[in-house]
């Protein structure tokens, strides 16, 4: 039997037109061999193989149900499959599943374009660490994508919480001069609390009312899908290859300098790869709903603390003082991106106002807050262990015998005979 490779020359060969005289001629083969040859498959007549039943045979349909439903991790369906009573080993499982997880990473994408003024897309990117106020702490950067106009903002924070979550927004909103119809991103808990696997999303309540002020409708990425939003992911890498190689910088503050100035110099006025545009050329065309006429959101850092019995909270390692009647009581911390924590009572009264203070271990006090209480410099004593004498346990002499008189022998016999 002729081999694949023996078989596909002489195909070849016939493709390019030499007859069949002449093939049987060159490869030493007679004519019938190869006419068969051309009009049979290039790998030939096999002999049926027996195929041998395999321990995983019984599971394959509920294993196709599974990975029709997305799950790929190998390891999970053989625990899945081990429960259901599969006697075998997992190496079965991965062989199984590998042919559907290279498919899955082989499936090409469609650009996705967008009309003016209809999305963008946000993400967060670690970029290392910084020294800040004295500690070292995580860098990162916020990045949004207008997707028509390709137009991006960039800031570096040292937080990604919700506080700095709708900060960066705002920022970008004001940089760019307005909000597209709808945001996208990832499901990070600033924005999405569940993504359930049959689409139903339940989000951050107050990153709704956030969205809700400003008319936007926030959009999260299917879970591992996040090529969703390349154009954003695009934006990062972007600014990996070109702005921060290389960057010094001295604190937070000099590093925004320079990526506005990154922005405006060379990020926004740069030929884009993908539209061939300039983005800040097409962004007066881009629609977006402009936000000066709205106050801005109040994007205060909202933190609940319990007043201490000496009448001060605890926030980011230093300490504020609050008016004494509120001693151990619930209280509310508002901080502003201006540096000002306000402390508001269980009705949403400010009852103190503090700058925020720099570094750690510090006591910010008003002298106002213990006003009425009666300060003692003498710490009252703690209950503790009491010394006391140790019983005397020797057993007491016994006593003195009484003084008896000494009479000379002549007395007493007198006594006897003056007996009568």
């Amino acid at each position: 039997m002729l081999e694949v490779e023996e078989r596909f020359v002489i195909r070849d060969l016939h493709r390019k037109g030499v007859s069949i005289s002449e093939i049987a001629r060159r490869t030493g083969h007679d004519r019938r061999t190869i006419r068969k040859v051309i009009n049979g498959p290039l790998e030939g007549e096999r002999n049926p193989r027996r195929l041998k039943k395999r321990k995983i045979d019984p599971y394959v349909p509920y294993l196709q149900e599974r990975i029709e439903a997305g799950v790929l991790n190998a390891r999970k369906l053989y625990h899945e499959i081990r429960d259901l009573g599969y006697p075998g080993k997992d190496s079965q499982v991965r062989s199984f599943v590998q042919p559907y997880r290279e498919q899955a990473h082989s499936q090409g994408t469609v650009r996705f374009e967008t009309e003016p003024g209809r999305q963008a897309q946000v993400d967060w990117a670690h970029f290392g660490y910084i020294k800040h106020h004295g500690k070292r702490r995580r860098l990162y950067a916020f990045v949004m994508t207008l997707g028509w106009s390709r137009a991006m903002y960039l800031e570096f924070t040292v937080s990604a919480n919700m506080a700095w979550w709708l900060r960066c927004h705002l920022h970008a909103f004001h940089y760019l001069g307005g909000v597209t119809r709808e945001i996208l991103h990832d499901n990070l808990k600033t924005a999405v609390v569940t993504h359930a696997s049959d689409g139903m999303i339940r989000w951050n309540p107050r990153y709704l009312d956030f969205a809700d002020y400003y008319g936007f409708t926030p959009r999260a990425c299917r879970p591992y899908r996040a090529q969703t939003k390349g154009k954003v992911e695009s934006g990062v890498r972007y600014v990996r290859g070109n702005f921060w190689l290389g960057l010094r910088f001295t604190d937070l503050a000099d590093l925004n300098r320079q990526a506005l100035g990154w922005l405006n110099g060379i990020a926004n006025v740069r030929i884009h790869g993908t539209t061939g545009v300039v983005p800040f050329e097409r962004l007066p065309d881009e629609g977006l709903v402009s936000i000066h006429t709205k106050a801005d959101y109040d994007t205060s850092l909202i933190a609940y603390r319990r007043c201490s019995h000496d009448c001060l909270i605890s926030y980011e390692g230093n300490f504020y003082s609050v008016p004494a009647q509120y001693a151990r009581e619930r209280v509310m911390v508002k901080v502003t991106e201006a540096g000002e924590l306000s402390v508001l009572n269980q009705q949403g009264e400010i009852i103190a106002w503090h700058p925020l203070a720099i570094g750690s271990n510090r006591r910010i006090i008003v002298a106002e807050h213990y006003k009425g209480l009666h300060l003692s410099t003498r710490t009252p004593p703690k209950p503790g262990a009491l010394q006391v004498a140790l019983r005397d346990l020797t057993p007491a002499p016994w006593p003195d015998a009484p003084a008896v008189e000494v009479r000379p022998l002549g007395a007493y016999q007198d006594l006897v005979e003056m007996k009568p």
